[in-house]
């Protein structure tokens, strides 16, 4: 357990700095990928519910602590939100199938750009337009589509080598 609890921390960490070292470089009309929402769309995927409602809290708090000027616990609720849709739908995806972890990460990080969007502009003072939530929510799920293979590889692997416990399913 205290293993996959530092595989895992060890993961959001090197995720959170290449998100925001490496993956400014690859900015695309000035976003760039959500690398901890697919880590948390993965581990919900490869995991289950539990445990990417956990990984999903855990991420989103980082990325509101560190990357973020929004309110935090925004972020957060919006990768709890998805992980747990993608939890809900996993006993109904076929376990080794390459194509549903692509599928969910791309309809993942549409939702969650879309809705932290949305949120924001609910909750924050500035005006958001649509059209800019649109068009980053679209240039973030390309960017899913093109990480998802590599993110769900090593998650898969690390997963494997780190299960989760069965009694603290329970």
């Amino acid at each position: 357990m205290i293993q996959r609890v530092g595989m895992v921390t060890l993961v959001l960490v090197t995720a959170a700095i290449l998100q925001t070292s490496l993956l400014p470089f690859l900015s695309m009309s000035g976003f760039r990928p959500d690398l901890l929402l697919l880590v948390t769309i993965a581990f919900a995927l490869r995991d289950g519910l539990l445990s990417g409602l956990r990984i999903g809290f855990a991420a989103g708090v980082l990325v509101d602590l560190l990357l973020n000027e929004s309110p935090v616990g925004l972020t957060a609720l919006v990768f709890v939100g998805i992980a747990y849709a993608v939890g809900v739908a996993r006993p109904f995806l076929a376990p080794d199938s390459w194509t549903a972890p692509v599928i969910l990460s791309v309809t993942g990080t549409l939702v969650g750009v879309a809705g932290y969007g949305l949120l924001s502009a609910v909750l924050a003072e500035d005006a958001i337009a649509v059209g800019l939530i649109v068009q980053a929510s679209l240039v973030s799920a390309i960017y899913a589509l093109l990480l998802a293979p590599i993110v769900f590889g090593l998650v898969r692997r690390l997963s494997d080598q780190f299960p989760v416990e069965q009694s603290s399913l329970v």
